[in-house]
């Protein structure tokens, strides 16, 4: 598991962000993969209508979900990311910013 996974509230280092990065290209590509095989599984359950096709409709469909719900984790842990550097940034300029 990614190290910024493991603590969320640690500030960012460079390799953090290609970390980030990282984990959220191989979740996309999962998704992609995932959404392909659950569109084969219901069209197999389209045209069979078994109990087993409906599983793994269902199956694929949480898979999806499982993986939709980590890349929600890293765009949110992304944006904490980037509020905090611009409330550096603009500290470092002599504005105030609102935490």
């Amino acid at each position: 598991m990614a190290s910024w996974v493991k603590d969320k509230n640690s500030l960012s280092r460079s390799g953090d962000m290609d970390e980030l990065a990282n984990t959220i290209n191989e979740q996309s590509s999962e998704q992609r993969k995932t959404v392909n095989t659950f569109n084969k599984a219901m069209n197999n359950f389209a045209s069979e209508r078994s109990l087993e096709s409906c599983l793994e409709a269902l199956n694929a469909s949480m898979q999806i979900a499982n993986i939709r719900g980590k890349l929600v984790e890293c765009y949110e842990y992304y944006a904490r990311l980037l509020e905090r550097e611009i409330v550096r940034l603009k500290r470092t300029d002599g504005t105030h910013a609102k935490p």
